[in-house]
């Protein structure tokens, strides 16, 4: 049979599609998008990989680890009448923090492994060493220092955050000191 217009197998025949390509129609035509959608999720899962921070879990498992505390604080002698602007303390980074972990279990070594834990979250520690056995691990903040010491407690299991003691468990000018216990 013969096309009106002079154009025998043009559009059909052949497995040729009707744009001149080759192609199933309907079929091809998913198959293409069906690859779309796959390589769009393949590309979607890889930039989260790239832009994940490390957290674990997901979003709002009910975790109470953060990363950063900001207190903040007014005054009457911030404000003036109509301003409701409020003062916020900067976060100290972990990198200004220092730490000192002692010993108190009686088990060789954790000190030594908790400090070089404390370090690879990028806190200024210090050189461990020994305290007397105590019940329980306690984290100790210098004047000052509390928020960074109850952010550094979130890295210690099971630690009671406290005032540092009159005298400190060590000579140190640490901002926390880390006592492991029993």
């Amino acid at each position: 049979m013969s096309d009106p217009n002079g154009m025998a197998n043009e559009g059909r025949g052949e497995g040729r599609g009707p744009r001149g390509g080759r192609g199933g129609g309907a079929s091809f035509s998913a198959a293409r998008g069906a690859g779309l959608v796959a390589a769009a999720v393949i590309v979607g899962i890889v930039l989260l990989q790239v832009i994940d921070d490390g957290n674990d879990g997901p979003v709002g498992d009910g975790s109470t680890t953060t990363s950063s505390t900001a207190v903040a604080t007014s005054t009457p002698s911030d404000t003036t009448a109509g301003d409701t602007t409020a003062t916020t303390k900067p976060v100290t980074p972990p990198a200004e923090v220092s730490v000192l972990v002692l010993n108190g279990s009686g088990r060789a070594g954790v000190a030594s492994t908790l400090t070089n834990e404390l370090k690879a979250k990028g806190y200024k520690t210090l050189a461990p060493s020994n305290a007397p056995t105590q019940a329980g691990t306690d984290v100790d903040f210098k004047a000052g220092k509390t928020a960074e010491c109850t952010t550094l407690a979130q890295s210690v299991a099971k630690a009671r955050v406290k005032p540092m003691p009159n005298p400190p468990p060590a000579v140190s000018e640490a901002d926390c000191i880390v006592v492991i216990g029993t």
